[in-house]
């Protein structure tokens, strides 16, 4: 209630505090629409702009509008504005935006043709050239046939279920399902936030009916989630909303720019009663400036690998060595080869020396695809990154690879269309 107060007292300042003549330049939708869109609130921001849009046909607000959808997965809405954005500026961001939505939505020469566009005035941007040519090759890499489909799973929602990992036999997960109704609803999606939950699964991936919540004794309201654990299972790396527990500045923590930070905690001492995690603590290298989020480690135990915002532009892979005696060293970009100027995320050890993580700046079909690549132990670098390929990757977002122990199978999250809506896991049974 009192940061709804704050938030209240905020759009008192802004709409009494101007002169008359501000009011009449920005009405009071914008305001709010505004707000909202600059908080991260995208959900909220869309009826403000879908009323302003219908008043005012204006470049900037169908791009900001495109933006909402974009971001709360509604692709077909945000292609529609993004090209009412492009029929009266073509702005950089927008060409680039939009021809990403079009590759999602498999419309490949249309989407090359903006891109082509983009680049001309970013020769230097190796994203875009990585999305010309999957443009170009995506078609060719979606015919391929299957002998085995993934198999949706029947523990999804209408709500998103993603990043599954296998531990002690088994699937455990980040859902943003309402099954825990303490939590609060984000105002990015209006849905619930993240919890991590476990189902029984054997080998075939069938699983059972009931999720299970597994995290911390201290349970947050805000996002929980996605996990990894250690070899032996007694050690669990997960996600967190960064969260101020002291009583008068309880709530989320955000960054220089207003920006709500995630990090990296370390959970241990799993109490079987309560399915619980009993004893929590940060990550040596979290900060208050950027997130540090979606950690995997390997199964020896010496490498960790997460997706950090460090730079201020997008998400990049990083890498921590653990010494002799135990401690984490300072964390080291993976550099050009992995990273690129989109989004590298979700990473998976599958082993001592194969990473899978999902990016949207490599060549790939659309969204953001599943990659591989392996480790050099002698040179301590990662090597070219391969695309995994249909029918585990497709046009829409694929992320959260992770193979069973035995090899034949494994698990990953699409956005697809499907029976379900939202994020959903699937099984994939290996040829």
């Amino acid at each position: 209630m009192r940061k709804a107060f704050i938030i209240s007292f905020f759009f008192f300042l802004v709409l009494f505090s101007r002169d008359s003549g501000a009011r009449e330049k920005e009405s009071t939708d914008m305001i709010k629409a505004n707000y909202y869109y600059n908080h991260l609130a995208f959900y909220k921001a869309i009826p403000y702009y879908e009323k302003i849009v219908a008043e005012n046909d204006n470049a900037q607000i169908y791009s900001r509008l495109a933006d909402c959808y974009r971001l709360t997965g509604d692709i077909i809405k945000a292609a529609d504005n993004y090209k009412k954005a492009l029929d009266k500026t073509h702005g950089d961001v927008v060409m680039l935006r939009y021809g990403q939505v079009l590759m999602e939505l498999g419309q490949y020469d249309e989407a090359a043709k903006w891109l082509k566009e983009y680049k001309k005035s970013n020769l230097n941007d190796r994203r875009v050239t990585n999305l010309i040519a999957g443009c170009a090759s995506a078609p060719e890499r979606l015919k391929v046939v299957s002998k085995t489909e993934p198999i949706l799973l029947s523990i999804n929602t209408d709500h998103s279920e993603f990043a599954p990992v296998v531990w002690n036999g088994n699937l455990v997960f980040a859902s943003d399902t309402a099954i825990n109704l303490y939590k609060k609803s984000s105002d990015w999606t209006s849905s619930a936030c993240y919890t991590m939950y476990t189902v029984p699964c054997d080998d075939a991936g069938n699983c059972g009916t009931t999720p299970v919540t597994v995290t911390t004794e201290h349970d947050m309201a805000w996002h929980d989630g996605p996990c990894t654990f250690s070899a032996d299972g007694d050690t669990m790396y997960f996600t967190r909303t960064k969260y101020n527990e002291k009583f008068f500045s309880r709530g989320t923590v955000a960054n220089d720019n207003k920006t709500v930070v995630l990090e990296t905690m370390v959970a241990t001492d799993f109490d079987e009663s309560t399915h619980k995690f009993t004893k929590i603590k940060p990550f040596v290298f979290n900060s208050k400036n950027y997130s540090v989020v979606h950690p995997t480690i390997s199964p020896n135990g010496t490498m960790l690998v997460f997706s950090s915002t460090m730079l201020g532009s997008g998400s990049d892979l990083y890498i921590c060595m653990r010494n002799k005696k135990g401690k984490w060293l300072r964390p080291q970009n993976l550099g050009v080869t992995i990273n690129t100027e989109g989004e590298e995320v979700f990473p998976f050890f599958a082993n001592d020396s194969t990473l899978f993580f999902a990016s949207d700046g490599h060549e790939g079909l659309g969204g953001l695809d599943i990659y591989k690549a392996h480790w050099d132990k002698i040179k301590h670098i990662f090597s070219a990154p391969d695309n995994v390929g249909a029918p585990i990757n497709s046009s829409y977002d694929d992320i959260s690879m992770a193979l069973a122990p035995d090899g034949t199978g494994g698990y990953f999250s699409s956005n697809r269309p499907a029976e379900k809506a939202s994020d959903n896991i699937y099984y994939y049974k290996k040829k």
